[in-house]
């Protein structure tokens, strides 16, 4: 036996369709883009530094805990973060803020992989880089959400 869930109210009209369709739009949008609390951005880039950083320890051992804890300390930062404000895993809508932090985290993901190479060099390019994109992306962010 199948069951079909019953409509209370008839079909709205295009006109009211569109009008709740936009509401809708714009009730996600305003959960997107609540402003974040301004410790945030410079405990994040501080975070994405240090983890960019973490090839240059010792022993490959070493660095991988680091990189561990601090991506652990990114992530729970983050949702905690979220859960003060009351949106968690909403992702902000500005697409600048969201491309710049994709290029904070290539850098990061590029450190993590010259520690190999012996390149100590480019890890401190990739830290610069990562802090420098996501700095960047936060006055973005900051602006986008309070205006």
């Amino acid at each position: 036996m199948v069951a079909t869930m019953a409509t209370i109210e008839p079909d709205p009209d295009p006109r009211e369709a569109s009008t709740r369709l936009k509401a809708v739009a714009d009730a996600r949008r305003a959960v997107r883009d609540r402003p974040w609390p301004v410790w945030l951005y410079p405990l994040n880039a501080l975070l994405l530094g240090g983890l960019a950083l973490a090839g240059l320890l010792g022993s490959a051992m070493l660095a991988t805990v680091v990189a561990l804890v601090l991506g652990v300390a990114l992530a729970a930062l983050n949702y905690r973060a979220g859960r003060l404000i009351g949106t968690p895993f909403a992702i902000p809508s500005s697409t600048g803020f969201r491309a710049l932090v994709a290029a904070s985290g290539a850098f990061v993901i590029v450190s993590l992989f010259t520690r190999a190479a012996g390149l100590e060099w480019v890890i401190m390019v990739c830290a610069v880089g990562a802090v420098i994109c996501y700095g960047l992306g936060s006055i973005l962010h900051y602006r986008s959400t309070r205006r």
